[in-house]
């Protein structure tokens, strides 16, 4: 769906956004279900591990942390796959091509390297700036979040992707602050609304014995929040994936006169 870019409202952002979502959302739900599900695997595999034995506070929470950390590992490796393909996808439908699952996937691999990389620096910047103090925290999340869009549209690898975005946020933080608050908030409410689903379909029973508070898996219950949780996350994130997209794409058309069709059809070729 080839769609007329110009400069955009906030609320232009979040409309559009929404049509390029309901547009795709079959091929994005596919690629992050391919390229993620070891990490569902993982995760639906800790409490099919407990077994629903009895096990104290403490065990279960130490298992909960292991397959968190697991889980982590495999996101941080797997996610710029993921991310590098629907970027593609939404830099492509800005032209009315489409790009199926296949091509983006072929696509997200070749970048894969570049993504992963800049991804990480600025992941670590971002922790670092927030250990310091929260507000250098958010700062760098502000100046830094273009990078995934520079080096999937503009093929720029590393610093030299996080000087670009820095530069691209220049003159328009307060209003990618906003964009990216508006999306924690967002984020914050999706995770309250599963979290709330814990009153119906309890993951554990604490049960009392004579060793003290055991807590009962219910593998069945675990299961749907761990799926519901996941796909939750796939729908927000590809929506702030979108939308920040589409922001990348207004700033450089208020700030350098952007050529859009131009550069879509150049990154569909990667370098």
């Amino acid at each position: 769906m080839k769609i007329q870019i110009g400069a955009m409202s906030v609320g232009d952002i979040l409309d559009r956004g929404l049509k390029l979502l309901r547009a795709r959302l079959p091929t994005y739900y596919a690629v992050d279900l391919l390229v993620l599900c070891p990490i569902l695997l993982v995760e639906l595999a800790i409490p099919l591990l407990q077994g629903g034995q009895p096990q104290s506070l403490p065990a279960v929470q130490l298992q909960q942390l292991a397959g968190g950390l697991a889980a982590l590992l495999l996101t941080t490796i797997l996610q710029p796959i993921a991310t590098a393909a629907i970027l593609h996808i939404i830099a492509q439908e800005f032209i009315d091509q489409r790009a199926e699952m296949g091509e983006a996937l072929r696509f997200a691999l070749h970048r894969f390297g570049r993504v992963l990389f800049a991804s990480l620096l600025a992941g670590l910047l971002i922790m670092f700036g927030s250990l310091c103090c929260i507000a250098p925290g958010l700062l760098f999340a502000v100046w830094y979040v273009f990078v995934g869009q520079v080096v999937i549209v503009e093929g720029l690898k590393g610093e030299k992707a996080l000087a670009r975005s820095k530069e691209l946020t220049s003159g328009y933080r307060w209003r990618v602050f906003g964009m990216f608050m508006l999306f924690l908030v967002i984020g914050f409410l999706s995770g309250a609304a599963i979290g709330a689903l814990q009153r119906v379909l309890p993951s554990a029973e604490l049960v009392p014995t004579a060793a003290g508070l055991r807590a009962i898996p219910n593998f069945r219950n675990q299961a749907i929040h761990i799926v519901l949780n996941t796909l939750i996350n796939f729908l927000v994130q590809t929506y702030s994936a979108i939308c920040f997209t589409l922001l990348y794409f207004d700033l450089r058309i208020r700030k350098e006169g952007f050529d859009l069709e131009l550069a879509a059809r150049q990154q569909a070729a990667p370098s």
